[in-house]
């Protein structure tokens, strides 16, 4: 053999054994997955929809409504537990027997353009809300129906006087809406219109760094922020036809972090590489049972009931493992004041013994419970067929039923019969739900005179749930709960199937604990931040050409 055809046979050998080498391994024989270069970002991507208009006044996006909470501030605030903190607020004081409270604004706060914030602007913001509720233009119209007027004191320019209409809806839970500056706007007009490219001006943490009504908002730490210390990243929102799209662009770290509320999120982002955190929300499921009835006007029956009541199941299976338990239908851990009796009372033979003690029994081997007089037990159960979750946990409670011999049957109606049914008391139990407003004013459910649909009426708790809204403090508040709580055991007007949950969708290079709630997605953000994979371009060129030789 030539040395010449030694040579070739050399070179296509080391030719062969290069094409072979697969792109998961450089020359060097080192795995890329091994030689990531990750470096901090502080900049934070989040996909948004378009919104009309960032004037918190007249906003209704539910995008606006969470990123304006960044940068504006209310006089109060909410706790996890739903719990009054002042944030604009020093102190308040109710007056003229609880029709009027008088404000004191903290001092040495500045608007993000550098001008003092003063009761001038909580005056300014309350009339235009007012004025935008006439026409329904507004969010926060249930914030400020009950105010009358307000009064500046020709003195300080931090106190404010509010007139209210009645002194029952005082609560200092009404003021959480977003103040806005003044000298912003050109007049109350101005204050009331949905404007595209309004740029905000608040008080909050973050401020505006660049906004463009098609593309994109960023916002960047409030250099003049009071509350504390001063954000150091910069969270970008991008906006998106549909921000669901997003999940094509997280595993390319496009995408920091997104918000579902879909029940059934786990089936979208189940497959994909990302981390998802669940965190409670204000939607709450419940059975609701009809006192016209006359079995269900006895506890014990109503006991039986939620004995057969599969909770678990029910979470897991109509609702996709989104939703916990809770012991009544409020918040879980509402102000603070802790369970006692969590729903685990999925309990069949209790269940039968409650009934036995009410006078229902299977009397003559039909397997049916009867009552002294023959008569069987059979409920209804009234729910709404465009929400299938529902219509699946109704199932759910028809088959305990009928495994402790009461007969049950579910009816399944649109959306107009099934509120006519309600309207007209036709239905033995209904299952349904609520988004409730974070302030948990549950008189619409409760009160006798507040026309709730299952004709509960208890004097007691009636009182208690009008002093939850008067001008008592937060300590009272919580007191004036903690005896609700004790009546709803007692009384058991409702069963609390679960409370919904809502999901943090997170890329793998998002870095940062999420304390999201439903009421504030981005709380805790400034202490997000990304660890994004960096290549080395070098080394590639040079392995390229040796390649390529």
């Amino acid at each position: 053999m030539t040395k010449k055809t030694i040579a070739f046979l050399l070179i296509a050998m080391i030719l062969i054994s290069l094409t072979g080498c697969g792109k998961s391994v450089n020359f060097l024989g080192k795995d890329h997955k091994e030689e990531k270069n990750l470096v901090r970002s502080d900049e934070i991507s989040i996909p948004i929809e378009k919104i009309r208009t960032l004037n918190p006044i007249v906003s209704k996006d539910e995008d606006a409504f969470y990123i304006n909470q960044l940068i504006y501030e209310g006089l109060f605030g909410f706790d996890d537990t739903l719990g009054l903190v002042s944030v604009l607020a020093k102190d308040y004081t109710y007056g003229d027997n609880g029709y009027s409270v008088t404000i004191q604004l903290e001092k040495n706060i500045r608007w993000q353009d550098g001008q003092d914030l003063t009761a001038a602007d909580v005056k300014f913001t309350i009339d235009a809300i007012v004025g935008a509720s006439y026409a329904n233009n507004t969010i926060y119209a249930a914030n400020v129906k009950n105010i009358k007027s307000s009064k500046l004191d020709s003195k300080d320019p931090y106190e404010i006087t509010i007139y209210f209409f009645t002194n029952t809806d005082i609560d200092m839970t009404n003021f959480v809406f977003p103040i806005v500056a003044k000298h912003q706007f050109k007049n109350l007009d101005a204050a009331k219109t949905a404007t595209e490219n309004f740029i905000p001006i608040g008080t909050g943490s973050y401020k505006v760094l660049s906004y463009n009504e098609l593309s994109h908002l960023s916002l960047i730490g409030n250099d003049k922020y009071h509350g504390g210390n001063i954000p150091t990243n910069q969270l970008n929102f991008q906006i998106m036809p549909d921000k669901n799209d997003a999940i094509n662009l997280m595993n390319v770290n496009n995408i920091s972090v997104t918000f579902s509320k879909k029940i059934d999120r786990d089936t979208i982002y189940g497959d994909k590489d990302v981390n998802l955190t669940n965190f409670v929300s204000n939607e709450l499921e419940l059975l609701g049972f009809n006192f016209q009835n006359t079995a269900l006007q006895d506890v014990r029956i109503r006991k039986a009931i939620g004995a057969a009541v599969n909770y678990d199941e029910i979470i897991e299976s109509a609702y996709y493992k989104n939703g916990v338990k809770n012991d009544t239908i409020y918040y879980p851990g509402f102000l603070g004041v802790v369970s006692e009796q969590m729903t685990d009372s999925y309990d069949l033979s209790n269940g039968k013994k409650l009934l036995k003690d009410a006078g229902f029994m299977d009397r003559d081997g039909d397997g049916r419970v009867e009552n002294l007089e023959g008569e069987p037990l059979t409920i209804r159960i009234l729910v709404n067929n465009d929400n299938q979750s529902r219509v699946a946990a109704a199932q759910i409670v028809k088959e305990g039923l009928e495994q402790m011999a009461i007969g049950a049957t579910v009816e399944s109606v649109d959306w107009i019969t099934y509120n006519a049914s309600l309207a007209s008391g036709n239905f033995d139990i209904f299952l349904g739900g609520y988004q409730i407003n974070a302030d948990f004013d549950m008189r619409f459910l409760l009160h006798t005179n507040y026309g709730n649909y299952i004709g509960y009426s208890n004097s007691k708790l009636d009182e208690l749930l009008e002093r939850m809204e008067s001008g008592i403090s937060p300590k009272e508040r919580a007191e004036a709960f903690q005896k609700i709580q004790e009546i709803l055991y007692s009384d058991i007007p409702y069963e609390c199937l679960l409370y919904k949950t809502y999901g943090a969708i997170a890329s793998t290079g998002f870095q940062g604990e999420i304390h999201s709630t439903f009421f504030d997605l981005y709380q805790g953000c400034e202490n997000w931040y990304s660890m994004i994979e960096v290549k080395d371009e070098t080394e590639e060129t040079d392995s390229e050409a040796i390649l390529t030789e």
